[in-house]
């Protein structure tokens, strides 16, 4: 495939997968951690929440500046960034004991993150520019791979070698460190030209302007899905391991959640160009959501089929909120883009941090369960979302990632 045999482009997505694998243990580690280091739901909450709100805030702020000075140093460093404040995390967790200790470096840890994520997507998006909308699509793919791999790999090793195990994800990504600061010497330097947006701002001939209020019902919505998707996911490891489950089974089912994600987020933007955005919002969250309230009850393998359901339906409408943003913002995709993703993962880093605060007052399953009813609001919500059928622009315009 022409798209691998392009250094920056497999650079890129292999970055992606890895710097998602690292993004994606701290809920299984930070779990295991908190037998060891006596931490509350509340503490849990808090460390999940902080990784994933800095590297939510950071994205819009990496996006200028690599729009100003490049990608090269970003691109670069970032990954490194990331496995080396998370291996000394791990270095702080296992030496001290002590949270705080381990919360700073594992929350500086999103910074790379942030950082890698909006450059590596404009590389996937026009490192091959005929192919934009396929090799886009790969990169989200390894990203949503690296998610689910993470969990499941991080519960193998804790179940088998302990916390010093995680070291060696430390080793193995350390091929695509070098491979990626290699490839990297051939990034991005900005340069003054000023002929593509003009014409692309031509094309704002959506027949509906802003529209604000629209906007803010978008928003709502969004920040309702993130509680009942990204907050639950971020304390499945919690949820098993309250019932027994070991590292392996906890990190596996996480990975599911996840993966069942991916794979729907296929199928449900498929089905929303033929039958429409809002109609298809309405019905994967109202689907997705009774499933989330019977998953505390269900201590064995009905589970399994029960994540897949909720993970995929609640999670797999990501990529629509973002295209009915850029309807809503037209002559501003790529804004509207990186807003509305970076607002989403917000809302559901700060989930995290109400869910685990409110688990200690009532209990987890208690709160879990309210992100269902939460999911069924969304989906009626859904309802008075504006019918953005309509795609006259130009498909590869649509196309440019968050």
């Amino acid at each position: 495939m022409s798209l691998f045999r392009q250094k920056l482009y497999m650079a890129t997505v292999l970055g992606h997968f890895t710097v998602d694998v690292f993004g994606s243990i701290g809920p299984v580690l930070v779990t295991f951690l908190s037998v060891p280091m006596a931490l509350s739901a509340a503490q849990i909450g808090l460390a999940i929440g902080a990784y994933q709100l800095l590297a939510a805030i950071t994205q819009p702020l990496f996006g200028w500046l690599t729009d100003s000075i490049g990608s090269r140093w970003f691109g670069t460093l970032s990954l490194p960034w990331t496995v080396t404040f998370m291996t000394l995390a791990i270095v702080a967790a296992q030496t001290s004991g002590n949270f705080w200790l381990f919360l700073l470096p594992f929350a500086l840890a999103a910074i790379g993150s942030g950082a890698f994520h909006p450059q590596a997507a404009m590389h996937a998006a026009t490192t091959v520019a005929r192919r934009a909308a396929m090799a886009t699509a790969i990169f989200f793919l390894f990203g949503q791979a690296g998610l689910a791999t993470g969990p499941i790999v991080t519960g193998v090793i804790l179940d088998n070698l302990g916390t010093s195990g995680m070291y060696g994800l430390t080793v193995l990504s350390l091929p695509v460190l070098l491979f990626l600061a290699y490839a990297m010497r051939e990034g991005f330097v900005p340069t003054k030209t000023t002929e593509a947006p003009k014409a692309t701002e031509a094309a704002p001939d959506n027949s509906e302007p802003a529209n604000w209020s629209n906007l803010i019902l978008l928003a709502v919505l969004a920040g309702l899905r993130s509680w009942a998707f990204l907050g639950t996911v971020s304390f499945l490891p919690k949820l098993f391991q309250n019932m027994g489950w070991a590292a392996t089974s906890y990190g596996l089912i996480t990975g599911v959640y996840w993966l069942a994600s991916a794979a729907a987020g296929v199928v449900i933007g498929n089905l929303a160009d033929r039958w429409g955005r809002r109609q298809v919002i309405f019905l994967s969250l109202l689907l997705g959501a009774p499933p989330l309230y019977f998953l505390p009850y269900s201590d064995g393998w009905i589970a399994f089929p029960l994540v897949i359901i909720s993970g995929g339906l609640l999670g797999g409408s990501n990529s629509i909120f973002v295209v009915i943003a850029q309807a809503l913002l037209p002559g501003r995709k790529a804004l509207a883009s990186g807003a509305t993703m970076g607002y989403m993962f917000g809302i559901g880093a700060l989930a995290v941090w109400g869910i685990g605060t409110l688990a200690e007052i009532w209990s987890l399953t208690i709160i879990i369960q309210a992100g269902a009813a939460i999911g069924v609001l969304a989906a009626l919500m859904a309802l008075w979302l504006p019918s953005t059928r309509q795609s006259h622009q130009p498909p590869q315009t649509e196309q440019i990632p968050a």
